[in-house]
């Protein structure tokens, strides 16, 4: 027999090693199982039989899967059975589609939230009016659930949408709340008071840590379980505003302050449940607006381009062998998820002087990746403003104001106004430097000087909305300019920075989850280090290119440089590795033809797979992308390339909008108004900014 003992070893062992069970690890677990199922039965369902290799079938499904939209075959050549399984990948790996998933498992979660803390309130009361006896739960009524979670009634919220008082709560009631091991304690006045917290002397060291880039190797993935020092939050250090701050009773009644980045602290049990009732709702309601975006993009895409299709140009498609509609179908569905596959060998450039497919693939792709943020948010915006202005509405009113002062609380995709219109200007000037590099660097090529005008400018519109993550080509790639080949290598390098940074930025946990405040100098520590002279500040910001973080604006800016510098060394770090490798295996390819299998190209089709683009200089004699005529070890390694590319635009492990709700979130929150409450100190300031987002 084995002792106890050695079992128990050898579970922390194996739990020391094992990834951490959190949002990135079961998005790894899902984009790599999936692929792997449905490669098999692409592979089998082959005509002839096994007549497509099994490394060709595995990328086909990863390809399609993660939206790279690289091809190792001519997809004209697959069969019906085969061509649906991509279609089905393409849907399954969608960003929105995972992004409705999590919606319904968090609403899921706040539903169990809710009915828990029913179940035991009523428990409460019962054994109050019958001490001494068990009360069991089936003999309590569940049926008052999320009621009791719910914001504010129409006869609780006045016209101006503002809560008309703030509920009573006996400290009893409060303290049989908190758990036991809670580190708040609520103090007579409904405030927080964090005190004597210690940091905890063991922390678990992963292999495979999955907190994302750029946040810190060494945190753990639960909030709980990062406890840096904390000050001593006494009295004399709350704001002014004790009591009472500006844009908390907009939502609900309550005493509790707002800090940047949509934190809410200083708040009692009873306010975190109505704060609660509030995020359920507001998730409630992008479950449904986010679904009906989805599945109308959609419809109305494969219904415009398939009828499109069938009824102008069938011919098009009826010289690959494929059904028009059906064609046209997964034009638009490709576009929407940014894959760039395409049924029809020639890809988009079938379509050089026909204005409506470009014009509508181009709004799927804007549509489905980069711009939806932005789509998203003048939906809720639109439909905040149809509110009327009637006590019946001024739940639905609550709910949009919290969705758009806060909305990366409850959704990843959904950015505050001013970083939604950061992402749109950034998207407008890339896509301006794409159409514009298309247009000079393409003169005196005859197949785009041949075009009409006015197709040319459309075809460079659609070619720049494409080349950062949409995969169609409208020109032949291979025939471009050494020079636009680099802008394309750029840009698709590029291509998940706007919506990552805005995503990181606007993070609610954004120093627990990228460690700012994890290993802050103790006030000894800082006693002992003099200030720099104006000199060497001058030298390290104009030289070493250094930040000076003595200001909260200057630490915002730090964590943005920050974000970048990480994300742009780990990205170049695989791309570098991915490149060495497979010029590796290709050298007796190089030998025999040096100018197909060059360094060069080697890199576009990296970078391409990397970005999650698309685009391919292709080979000499195939339709398919240059990867085909790879050996089989080259394509499972950019196969890896492209998982591990659709991973980079995640958010870290430790973001609100992928965490089901629990007390820890709510503690970190507290936990992260002391730290600034600190850093605010150390800036010389006694009061920390109140109400900014």
């Amino acid at each position: 027999m084995i002792p106890r003992s050695c079992h128990q070893l050898l579970g922390r062992g194996i739990i020391a090693v094992l990834p951490p069970f959190n949002f990135l690890t079961l998005h790894y677990a899902y984009f790599l199982a999936t692929p792997l199922i449905c490669s098999v039965i692409f592979w089998g369902s082959s005509t002839p039989s096994r007549s497509l290799g099994y490394v060709d079938s595995l990328f086909m499904c990863v390809s399609a899967m993660t939206g790279a939209g690289l091809n190792t075959v001519d997809l004209s050549a697959l069969n019906s059975f085969q061509q649906a399984i991509l279609f089905a990948l393409l849907f399954l790996g969608h960003a929105i589609l995972i992004s409705i998933t999590v919606l319904f498992v968090r609403r899921s979660a706040f539903q169990a939230k809710f009915k828990g803390i029913s179940i035991e309130r009523a428990r409460k009361r019962l054994s109050l009016h019958m001490p001494g006896h068990g009360i069991p739960l089936d003999s309590i009524n569940e049926n008052v659930i999320v009621e009791e979670h719910q914001p504010a009634k129409s006869d609780d919220v006045g016209h101006d949408g503002k809560g008309s008082g703030t509920a009573e709560v006996t400290a009893t009631e409060s303290n049989g709340e908190l758990l036991n091991d809670d580190p708040s304690q609520w103090a007579e006045d409904d405030q927080v008071t964090l005190s004597h917290m210690r940091a905890r002397q063991h922390h678990r060291h992963r292999v495979f840590p999955m907190v994302g880039v750029g946040a810190r190797p060494d945190l753990n993935n639960h909030p709980r379980d990062v406890a840096p020092r904390l000050p001593q939050a006494d009295e004399d250090e709350l704001p002014a505003f004790k009591g009472f701050i500006k844009g908390t009773q907009k939502y609900f009644a309550s005493k509790g302050f707002i800090a940047r980045n949509s934190q809410f602290h200083g708040l009692t049990p009873e306010e975190r449940d109505k704060l609660g009732g509030v995020e359920y709702k507001a998730i409630t309601f992008l479950l449904v607006i986010v679904t009906l975006y989805w599945v109308l993009f959609v419809l109305c895409g494969i219904i415009g381009m398939g009828t499109w299709l069938a009824v102008n140009h069938p011919d098009i498609a009826r010289k690959n062998g494929l059904s028009p509609f059906w064609t046209g179908a997964f034009f638009a569905v490709s576009a929407f998820v940014n894959s760039g596959m395409s049924l029809l060998d020639a890809n988009m450039a079938a379509f050089q002087t026909n204005a409506y497919p470009l014009l509508t693939m181009s709004l799927l792709i804007l549509a489905g990746n980069t711009l939806y943020p932005c789509f998203l948010r003048f939906i809720i915006w639109g439909l905040r403003c149809c509110v009327p202005n009637s006590p019946s509405w001024a739940s639905w009113k609550v709910t949009f104001d919290f969705i758009l002062d806060h909305p990366r609380r409850v959704y990843t995709n959904l950015f505050p106004k001013r970083h939604t219109w950061y992402l749109l200007g950034t998207i407008i000037i890339l896509n301006a430097i794409d159409w514009a590099g298309f247009e000079v660097l393409s003169l005196g090529l005859k197949e785009i000087e041949d075009l009409p005008k006015g197709y040319r400018v459309l075809d460079g519109l659609f070619q720049a909305s494409a080349v950062r993550s949409g995969g169609f080509y409208v020109v032949t790639i291979s025939d471009l300019r050494q020079g636009l080949l680099v802008l394309y290598v750029l840009m698709m390098y590029v291509s998940a920075y706007p919506v990552l940074v805005a995503m990181r930025n606007t993070n609610v946990y954004e120093e627990r989850s990228l460690g700012i405040y994890a290993h802050d100098n103790t006030d000894d520590e800082q006693d002992g280090q003099s200030s720099p002279n104006m000199f060497i500040q001058l030298v390290r910001h104009h030289i070493l290119r250094r930040q000076d973080v003595s200001t909260p604006e200057a630490s915002r800016s730090y964590f943005v440089h920050q974000q970048l510098r990480s994300q742009l060394s780990h990205d170049l770090w695989w791309i570098a590795l991915a490149v060495l490798l497979i010029a590796i295996a290709e050298s007796s390819n190089f030998s025999r033809m040096p100018v197909a299998y060059s360094t060069f190209n080697i890199i576009f089709e990296v970078v391409s797979a990397y970005g999650c683009v698309g685009i391919s200089v292709g080979f000499p004699g195939s339709n398919a992308s240059f990867c085909s005529a790879w050996h089989p070890i080259s394509k499972l390694i950019l196969a890896a390339v492209t998982l591990r590319g659709r991973h980079r635009g995640l958010p870290v492990a430790i973001d609100r909008a992928v965490m089901l709700p629990s007390e820890s979130l709510e503690w970190a929150e507290e936990e992260d108004a002391a730290m600034r409450r600190e850093q605010s100190r150390a800036w010389g300031c006694d009061k920390m900014p109140v109400g900014s987002v």
